[in-house]
């Protein structure tokens, strides 16, 4: 046990000379920060493990003796037989006392007094941190029998799912049963734009809206009836459509978020590369590598592609090379899915996986900059076009309107005060909107 703590100690003060050594590193400006702030933050680690493998060999176990209820007995009645008398001048011994057997372990023992202040001596420390430290290990151990962190993620229904269940679920088997062609297709882009809902309970919230519009939809078009008076057989013919499309709306709804989820990931791939291969460089393992990804809030849409890799598996029990296969299959992304398959290939055959992670992301950040650099481009070209078409063109228009004002004061039969009017007012507004959310569709992803 003596030896085992001093090699602990030892390991301990070579972390920190190391973390002394890699902190004077720091200030020469050549080095990768990055790289060693990811070495001292894993031989932090490694000391808080040496810590709690000490505190573990010298704590103390106190095994305190069982309570037994106390059951009441009648007392028996005996009657005792009288002491008899020791002739004059002979005495009994005295009883000897019980020896107490106390049970050690070689791990949980009590430590003597002189073992303790060996210890403390050849470990060069005070009772003061001793008393620190144990306080700190105690603490520690608390939170972690409070607190457990999952290593995985469960899907947990909500009240709107529930409820659907409860009362469409059936029919939804049965229509997925006797048309499952028609609803593969939903089903497969259910994997791969994290829905976070069962794909059986979305087919019954679908159902459910569907029938809550047949009433609903009419309902609407004939108030409006009664407002703007249309004809009755165009009121039950946008009724009937709006039924249609309020179910092949839910159909085709995750399809919808297919393009922006793929368009997220590529955005935030490049610096997820960085910290990956950062991390990679001071030794993690490549599961380690996802772990960290996933508990970074920097990268909102790609944790949850990398959720479903450690959720195969931590909960499902798969190894990392088919789980990078699943998700690989599953994933919208094309440049993710680039990224996996070559770690697959890279961990099947023995590769180095810090310089395929510092390769891609050396790619992946020459990608964007020049996605930067054409995005910087067509917005130039933008800016001209609305130069020309939404402020040259109007005040020249206005102009010419002006001019044929005083000339003839109508245009077609129109009062050119009034089209000066209509375009200052509704088109000049609907085309600045209008370009707006072309540039806006336009930069998406890039």
């Amino acid at each position: 046990m003596q030896g085992e703590l001093t090699k602990r100690a030892g390991n301990i003060l070579k972390c920190v000379e190391q973390i002394k050594l890699y902190e004077k590193q720091l200030l020469n400006k050549s080095t990768d920060k990055i790289k060693l702030n990811h070495a001292i933050k894993f031989l932090l680690e490694k000391i808080e493990q040496e810590e709690t493998a000490i505190y573990n060999l010298v704590k103390i176990v106190q095994i305190k003796k069982p309570e037994i209820d106390a059951i009441p007995l009648p007392k028996p009645q005996i009657v005792l037989p009288k002491p008899r008398e020791l002739p004059k001048g002979i005495t009994l011994p005295e009883p000897e006392e019980t020896p107490v057997i106390k049970i050690e372990s070689e791990t949980y023992r009590s430590l003597t007094k002189k073992e303790k202040e060996n210890f403390i001596k050849e470990l060069n420390i005070d009772y003061t941190q001793l008393d620190s430290f144990v306080e700190k290990q105690t603490r520690k151990n608390m939170q972690k029998l409070q607190i457990k962190k999952e290593d995985y993620t469960i899907y947990k229904p909500n009240s709107l799912g529930q409820f659907a269940n409860k009362h469409f679920k059936k029919y939804a088997d049965r229509v997925i049963e006797k048309y499952p062609t028609f609803f593969d297709p939903m089903f497969k882009r259910f994997t791969m734009v994290e829905m976070e809902i069962l794909s059986r309970s979305y087919v019954s919230i679908m159902l459910l809206f569907t029938l809550i519009s047949i009433p609903a939809i009419p309902l609407l078009f004939f108030i409006l009836n009664l407002a703007f008076k249309f004809n009755i057989i165009l009121v039950i013919l946008f009724s009937i459509l709006g039924i249609i499309m309020t179910f092949f709306g839910f159909y085709f709804y995750p399809a919808s978020l297919i393009g922006e989820k793929k368009d997220k990931i590529k955005l935030e791939l490049p610096f997820a590369l960085v910290h990956m291969s950062a991390v990679a460089g001071s030794g993690a393992q490549p599961l380690s590598i996802f772990e960290l990804i996933a508990e970074s809030d920097e990268y909102p849409e790609l944790r949850k592609e990398i959720k479903k890799i450690l959720n195969y598996v931590n909960l499902f029990g798969y190894n990392l090379t088919n789980a990078l296969k699943k998700v690989s299959l599953s994933t919208p992304s094309p440049e993710l899915r680039d990224l996996l398959e070559g770690m697959i290939s890279t961990v099947e055959t023995g590769g180095d996986t810090k310089d395929y992670l510092k390769e891609k992301s050396s790619d992946a950040l020459n990608t964007y900059k020049l996605d930067r650099r054409k995005q910087v481009d067509a917005l130039a070209t933008y800016s001209e076009v609305y130069t020309s078409l939404l402020i040259a063109a109007p005040l020249l228009l206005m102009v010419t309107l002006a001019i044929m004002n005083a000339i003839t004061g109508k245009i077609g039969g129109f009062d050119i005060k009034l089209l000066a009017w209509i375009g200052t007012i509704v088109v000049m507004p609907l085309l600045n909107i209008g370009f707006m959310l072309f540039i806006n569709s336009s930069q998406k992803g890039t």
